[in-house]
Order: C-alpha cells, then structure tokens, then sequence
C-alpha cells in the first residue's frame, strides 16, 4: 500500500507536492534568496536605500506590519470562535486559519527586522525595556502570539499526527479519550486566544494613537477600528486561501460554508467601512478647534486617494457582491470580494500612514533654518515636505518576507492533517478528483466526504 493510500485510510487529508507543488516552493525560495541580498545591502548602506526620510520615518514595513498583524489575529479570532462556542459546522476550518495566523505573525514580526535598521536593536526590548512605550507591549504581546500560535496549532492537529504515525506528535497517542481532551483543551485554548488576538491589535492601534503631533491617529475609536479590519482581513484571507488549495491540493473545502462565511464577511466589512467610518469622522465637521476637519477634509477632497481606494474597491464591492444573495452563491464572487476586502485594509494602512506623516509637524530642524521639498540619499539637507515612495530594495525585502510566511502555510499544508477525517476515505480537491473515488458523495458534515454505503471499502 503506498503512502497516499495509507493516509486515506486514516482518514487524514496531507497534500503531497506534485510538479507544481516544487516548482511553487522553488519560487518562494528563490524569493526569499533575494529579499535576504536585498536587505544584506540595506544594512550595509543604511536606511538611505529605502524611500524614508526625516518626514516618513515609516514606511512600507510598517505599512504591511499593520496588515499582517491584523490578518494574523483576524484569522485567530475567526478560528478560535467555533470551537468556543461549540460549532462543529466551522470548525474544519479552524487548524487551517491558526496555520494563516502563525504564518502572519511570523512575517508581522520579521517586517519589524528591516525598519529598525540595525537587527542588534532589537536587544534592547529584551535589555532594557520602556514599559512607556507602546511599542514594547507590541513586541511582547507579538512573541507570545506566535507561540501561543504554534502551540495552539499542535493541539488541533496532534491526534491526526498520531494517527499517521508522524513524528510532529511527540509521543501523543490517537485515542478517543485524548481526543475528547482535546475537544476541552481546545476551548480553553480558545478562551484564551480571542482575548489575546484583541490585545495584540489593540495595542497596535494604540501605538499610533499615542504618537504625539499625530492628530489624525488621535482617535478614540483606533482600536475598535483595528479589531474590526483585522476580522475582515482574517476572515476574507482564510476564505481565498481555502478556495485557492481546494483548487489545487487535496484540501476539500466544504462549498455549502462558503455563502454563510461570504454573509458574515459582508457584515463586518459594512460595519468597519459604513459605521465606524462614519462614527469616527462625522463628529469632526463640528470640531472647530485642533484642525480635526482640516484633516477629515483634507482625504475627502485632496490627494488622498489611497481612502477612497480602501472605502470603493476593498468596501463597497466587496458589500454589493457579499449583500446580493444569488451573487454569494456563486464561488467566484465571495473569492473577489475576498480578495477586494484585503487590498481595501492594505490600502487602510498606506492612507494611515500618509495621512500621519504628510504634512511636518516643525518648520526646520534644530538649528536647520532652510530645506527643501525633497532630500535624495546621502543628502545632508533636512526636508520639510513628506513624500515617500517604496525603493527596489524596500519592495525586494519586503516580497521576501512575504514568501516567508508563504512557505509556512505551504509546509503546513504538506505536513500538517488540517482537515481531520472520521476514518473514512476523503476527497480531494478540484484538480485531484479524477483520481478521486469516483463513489464519494459531498461532504455535509464537516468536510470529510463520506463513501456511498452499497460501495466497499477499497
């Protein structure tokens, strides 16, 4: 009996690496290669290579470090709910999203590495902390999520790594009384992990409130704000990826989840994009003093676009396509407005940041007395006009850290039983059913199909 054969009789579903498959993590590798020269010469040369001056001391890092720090606690939030409310429904998704969490958080943490400048600084969050600082609760709460991650994500799969055999159980052994423990360490572990993705994007939202000079982040309402688009963006990621490896893995997504999980993702983009949009700003029209509607003012009407590409492409698409229900049967549309709802948050952050550091908050330097609009590398001048564009090596630093986490989630999916079976043989994905048991019926109850009873066992 061959190895693919022996884990359909376990009833565990591992994708093995095809032509593809290789050719794929080739890619990543190669990507990974090149961010690493990439940021080999940064550090060589300094933060002068990247697009960032006296103005725009962040910059693309941070930037994406937003963006993956929310689809990583999205994602755990959306995971940890159904096994902490017991809905068994959902929960075949749940190993798949704490895999997309781990792989967020890991790249979340790395983005950090390049903007610091120096990768020894970051010494001084272990050395000498300022408990002050927002930024070191940030680095703290980062750490323990990522172990929390991994842990999290061997008691969901650690029975399956039994029943295979593998070595990633450690000693666990598949019995039904340590899966029924499982089922109980899961919702604790649950009960811990959604308040723990809360605070780690609060913090991250409280990091930019508590930048002084920065009145558009000085908002009462940042941290709800962060809460809501790290749902959207957690949600609508773990919804594109399923579809994308049922595509072309032996990963079966159950399609009757998909309209239901689309309903939820068009509610909460409609709060975060309609509400509390609308919470936040419309107050400032009767703000006279502190500027507040100079700056509401100033993206509705200047030269931000970058509001206007989160609110239209990654907002109200995504709601006409989720809202209309014979639309949200359809498997094409939930993945597009998935995939619009993503680029809306990443375009969120870009206007985030541009609208911080735009407009100068001094004239000059300490005893600068002229600038000038714009300051090329190596330049001595100090300059008193933000313009900031991503640089070849920020892009190349940044795309390899991005493959980064895309080798987790691929290693994950080889190696890791993410959808668990009930002993019985499972189907495969789109690209593999014409191998598949041609007898297999779909599957309705978690995932895992269930072979025709008039058919034997093969």
């Amino acid at each position: 009996m061959s190895t693919r054969e022996e884990k359909a009789e376990a009833g565990v579903v591992v994708p093995e690496f095809g032509t593809r498959g290789k050719a794929w993590i080739g890619v990543l590798v190669l990507a990974i290669v090149v961010g690493l020269g990439a940021w080999a010469y940064q550090l060589s040369q300094g933060l002068a290579v990247t697009g960032m001056d006296n103005v725009f001391s962040w910059g693309l890092y941070i930037m994406l470090f937003v963006l993956f720090i929310g689809l990583s606690a999205g994602g755990l939030i959306i995971s940890s709910a159904p096994k902490f409310f017991h809905s068994d429904r959902y929960a075949t998704l749940a190993p798949l999203g704490v895999l997309l969490s781990l792989a967020c958080i890991a790249v979340a943490g790395l983005l950090l590495l390049p903007d610091l400048g120096r990768p020894s600084r970051i010494t001084g969050f272990l050395t000498s902390p300022d408990f002050r600082s927002p930024l070191v609760w940030d680095f703290g709460i980062v750490v323990l999520y990522g172990l929390f991650s991994a842990g999290y994500l061997w008691l969901l799969t650690r029975r399956d790594l039994a029943k295979l055999g593998s070595r990633l159980a450690f000693g666990t052994e598949d019995t039904e009384d340590g899966r029924e423990k499982d089922r109980k360490l899961a919702f604790w572990a649950a009960a811990i992990a959604i308040p723990l993705a809360i605070a780690l994007h609060s913090v991250t939202g409280w990091i930019f409130a508590t930048q002084i000079g920065r009145g558009d982040w000085f908002n009462p309402l940042v941290a709800p704000m962060f809460i809501m688009k790290a749902l959207v963006s957690g949600l609508a990621l773990l919804l594109v990826t399923a579809i994308l490896i049922d595509r072309f893995t032996q990963y079966r997504l159950p399609k009757e989840l998909v309209p239901e999980l689309g309903k939820v993702l068009g509610v909460f983009v409609a709060v975060h994009v309609v509400y509390l949009v609308a919470a936040e700003r419309l107050p400032h029209a009767w703000a006279a003093e502190f500027e507040f509607w100079a700056i509401t003012s100033a993206f509705l009407v200047g030269d931000t676009f970058h509001f206007w590409l989160w609110t239209v492409v990654g907002g109200a698409i995504p709601i006409v396509l989720l809202a209309v229900p014979s639309l949200r049967q359809k498997l094409w549309a939930v993945f597009t407005a998935s995939v619009l709802a993503i680029v809306g948050i990443l375009f969120e952050g870009v206007y985030l940041i541009f609208t911080g550091y735009q407009d100068l908050n001094i004239a000059d330097a300490p005893g600068v007395a002229s600038g000038t609009d714009y300051a090329g590398i190596g330049s001595d001048v100090w300059v008193t006009a933000g313009n900031y564009t991503p640089t070849l090596i920020e892009l190349l630093v940044t795309i390899g850290i991005v493959a980064i986490g895309a080798l987790i989630v691929t290693l994950g999916l080889r190696f890791l039983p993410l959808q668990p079976g009930g002993g019985e043989p499972v189907s495969v994905g789109s690209t593999e059913r014409a191998t598949a048991n041609p007898d297999a019926t779909t599957a309705t109850d978690g995932g895992h199909d269930v072979p025709d009873e008039k058919t034997p066992h093969k």
